[in-house]
């Protein structure tokens, strides 16, 4: 479901859920330069599987949508799954934990956003003030928390966030043509590893995984999409960044 940023002032609201403010806050990498993203973003990677590992570090993130149509679309090959399922299994090994049955929850607000800063409020991981420094740009991306990365080989679509006034802000869209429950289980598996709480919650055929620890809150949204394919929200707030990141 690719997406095209909207305007932001239009987004105002009451205050959300003050994950950007006090509490321990979860030290991550700093954002890169758009330089260094485009660099590891649009090398062999893009367009031979086969290299997914020369970008260990973002599970070989790749781009697709409007801002990358130069690229090919979305691979539903088996041996494109498989790949996928492989280089989770190295990043998750063995077999993951069932997760709890989930609890119903309304997730009307969390369908219905358009943009990624529309996400960041339905998902009530940042305060609305945050919204208005957001920047569009993959790079972003490559800036998610380590148990927050993309599903491997997804196609990020669309990627915002912001340092500024210390919300660290990360929203991240994506899809795969790995099955629903697979990609939910890899991230919830991910995020227990590293001493997240997990919370689940389901609607119809979609899912969310919910947290907070120390001062940053995190949901992960998976859906089925129309086409077969498996599409998922990333929204995290309250990352400390390094002083030295620039949005």
């Amino acid at each position: 479901m690719p997406r095209a940023p909207a305007l932001l002032p239009a987004l105002a609201g009451p205050l959300l859920l003050a994950a950007c403010s006090g509490g321990e806050k979860a030290a991550v990498p700093p954002a890169p330069e758009d330089a260094a993203i485009i660099a590891a973003l649009f090398d062999p990677i893009m367009t031979d599987p086969d290299l997914a590992w020369q970008n260990e570090a973002h599970s070989a993130v790749a781009v697709s949508g409007p801002a990358s149509s130069a690229l090919p679309p979305i691979d539903r090959s088996k041996e494109a799954v498989d790949a996928a399922r492989e280089d989770a299994a190295r990043l998750v090994p063995g077999t993951p934990a069932a997760l709890p049955a989930p609890a119903a929850e309304d997730l009307a607000p969390l369908r219905e956003a358009v943009t990624a800063a529309q996400m960041a409020m339905a998902a009530q991981v940042a305060r609305a003030g945050c919204l208005a420094d957001v920047v569009y740009t993959a790079r972003w991306a490559a800036a998610l928390p380590e148990p927050l990365q993309v599903y491997p080989r997804g196609a990020v679509e669309e990627a915002a966030g912001t340092d500024a006034g210390g919300c660290g802000l990360r929203v991240v869209h994506f899809r795969t043509p790995v099955a629903v429950e697979e990609v939910l289980a890899f991230h919830a598996a991910r995020l227990r590893a590293a001493g997240y709480p997990v919370r689940h919650g389901a609607e119809g055929g979609a899912h969310v995984l919910r947290g907070r620890k120390g001062g940053m809150a995190y949901v992960v949204f998976v859906r089925p999409t129309g086409d077969g394919l498996t599409a998922a929200d990333i929204a995290v707030g309250g990352i400390q960044a390094p002083a030295r990141a620039r949005p």
